[in-house]
């Protein structure tokens, strides 16, 4: 448990795996959950009341059950105290009566930061979500014959190549492995900067094929997994959870996230070998970056935006698909989200209803808190726009753009949404991400132009 301030070190899953402890739970209620993962923090030793930390915990949960996921709970809140973070997961096989229509769930995750910053609690949110998403793995957490064990399964997820032993690997095809042998050839002989593989699971990975390149590798996977990388110098693996979606637009997505983190740059090629919905290789293309992905991630210097952080984008862009491949309730949903210049924005914009996220504070309204994507597409239905500020607030929903002169260079069936779209980012330094109700489509939209369309794998074999 962290017994001080330490907010400048380098947070990684180790670092919050240090910060963590399991315990199971007697309790069938969500007050009483919530107050037994506390008890099991040992405030006390802090000089801190458990009732205060209840209270802190009470007025997040005042906002919006923070359910993350069917059998998820992340209840979290700052509270003034000189340590980092704390970290107690209470597991229940029966379930917590957690939501108000008496949903349960058989994980809470209890997280108390120190009174630090914001970025350092959303940072730990998101770390400790991103952990926990995988379904299966909080299976193995909740159907672990005890506490201990279930510690192990965190240590084993969070375990370093080195330190781990070597996975089994599934077999790869008699294609894959060919492809691959071609694509580090091609790879060579054009001096591209990057080889990148779109698969569902690293773990269908042919690496014998891939020994003889030396450069950089990106695994662009779909199911995220801990122990299936040899230790192989500059690999790495991006996770695009979203096998809903084509296998280019799933290669796309891995490309932003590389550039994001410094990994790719615009002006050379990226050799991609990808598969129908990653289940096996079987195409090679030559791709360059380019100048779109550079505006979209690095923002226009010359015309002075603000920029917007890479994983503000990425989330953004991770909600709308989500919108596009599930829904809402199984009925499709049609939405816009408008990301910076939010000054500008909102003096071509006006209120259709009651701002729903008027009046509470920038912590609680941060894209980057799972706990709201539930929020979100509840409000996702409203008619009108997202108002989204360069670092993540939500300003507003249901906000109508007051409509300008449109684009007649829009693809067809595209409509209103989209035309506000082009409208709004000619006019000012904002990015517009929409999802198409009929189609599904999630397409970015800068400088009036549409800069990224995404697919729904349903709708092309591509």
């Amino acid at each position: 448990m962290s017994k001080e301030r330490t907010g400048s070190r380098r947070l990684d899953r180790e670092a919050l795996l240090s910060d963590t402890c399991i315990v199971d739970l007697d309790a069938s209620t969500r007050e009483e959950a919530i107050r037994a993962l506390i008890a099991a923090g040992n405030w006390s030793g802090e000089g801190i009341s458990p009732d205060e930390v209840f209270r802190a915990i009470e007025d997040r949960e005042a906002t919006a059950p923070t359910i993350a996921a069917e059998d998820l709970a992340i209840p979290h809140a700052s509270i003034d105290w000189d340590g980092d973070f704390r970290i107690v997961i209470g597991r229940r096989c029966a379930g917590v009566e957690y939501g108000a229509a008496g949903q349960t769930v058989r994980l809470i995750a209890l997280l108390v930061t120190g009174r630090i910053n914001a970025r350092r609690h959303l940072e730990v949110l998101a770390l400790l979500a991103e952990l926990l998403r995988s379904r299966d793995f909080r299976e193995r957490l909740v159907n672990a014959p005890g506490c201990a064990q279930a510690e192990q399964l965190l240590r084993d997820r969070t375990a370093t190549a080195a330190d781990r032993p070597p996975a089994a690997r599934q077999p790869s095809t008699k294609l894959s492995r060919e492809l691959v042998k071609h694509a580090v050839e091609l790879a060579s002989a054009l001096e591209v900067q990057a080889i990148l593989l779109a698969v569902d699971h690293p773990g269908s990975v042919p690496w014998d094929p891939l020994s003889s390149w030396t450069g950089r590798l990106l695994i662009v996977t779909t199911e995220r997994s801990e122990n299936t990388c040899p230790d192989r110098p500059d690999t790495h693996v991006l996770d695009v959870p979203h096998s809903g979606l084509s296998r280019m637009d799933r290669t796309n997505l891995g490309m932003l996230l590389a550039a994001s983190n410094g990994l790719i740059s615009d002006e050379t090629d990226v050799v991609c070998v990808t598969g129908p919905a990653g289940e096996r290789l079987d195409c090679i293309a030559v791709i360059r970056p380019g100048h779109k992905f550079h505006e979209v991630f690095r923002g226009n210097v010359e015309r002075g935006t603000a920029r917007i952080p890479p994983a503000v984008i990425l989330r953004v862009l991770s909600l709308a698909v989500e919108l596009a491949v599930e829904g809402r309730e199984g009925h499709p949903i049609g939405t816009m989200f408008v990301l910076g210049d939010t000054h500008r924005v909102l003096r071509r914009a006006r209120q259709l209803v009651l701002n729903p996220f008027h009046g509470f504070t920038s912590r609680l309204r941060s894209i980057l808190d799972p706990g709201l994507a539930e929020t979100i597409k509840e409000f996702a239905s409203l008619d009108g726009a997202f108002i989204v500020k360069p670092n993540g607030t939500v300003q507003s929903a249901g906000t109508y753009l007051v409509p300008e002169e449109g684009s007649d260079d829009l693809p067809g069936g595209l409509g209103a949404r989209h035309q506000a779209a082009v409208s709004i980012t000619a006019r000012t330094r904002a990015l517009a991400v929409t999802v198409s109700q009929s189609t599904g489509t999630v397409t970015v939209f800068q400088d009036g132009d549409d800069v990224l369309t995404l697919e729904r794998a349903s709708l092309t074999r591509w």
